[in-house]
Order: C-alpha cells, then sequence, then structure tokens
C-alpha cells in the first residue's frame, strides 16, 4: 500500500479530530487547529505532490 501525501494528510487530520474529541490536550495547542491545517493541506496536495496551476 503506497499513501500518498494527501492521504497522509488526511490521516493526521482525522487522528487530531478524534484526539481533540476525547480531551486530549498537548499545553496551548489547539488539536482542531491542526486537523483543520491538515485537513486544507490535503486539498493543496495532488495525489502526486502539490499542484501548481
Amino acid at each position: 500500500m503506497d499513501l500518498s501525501p494527501r492521504s497522509i494528510l488526511l490521516i493526521i487530520a482525522v487522528i487530531c479530530f478524534v484526539l481533540a474529541a476525547i480531551g486530549v490536550g498537548f499545553g496551548g495547542i489547539s488539536l482542531t487547529a491542526i486537523g483543520l491545517a491538515a485537513f486544507a493541506g490535503a486539498f493543496l496536495v495532488g495525489e502526486g505532490g502539490l499542484k501548481v496551476g
């Protein structure tokens, strides 16, 4: 199974959302914000890398 950068970012986003939902915290770091950033980044990254144009 070959994971693309897009699927890695989506997996990170899901993990962050689940951890935020059950109340896990890492000091002043918001897991919801990290999850949203990873989710948005997944749309910027194509299957093979960053899409230009």
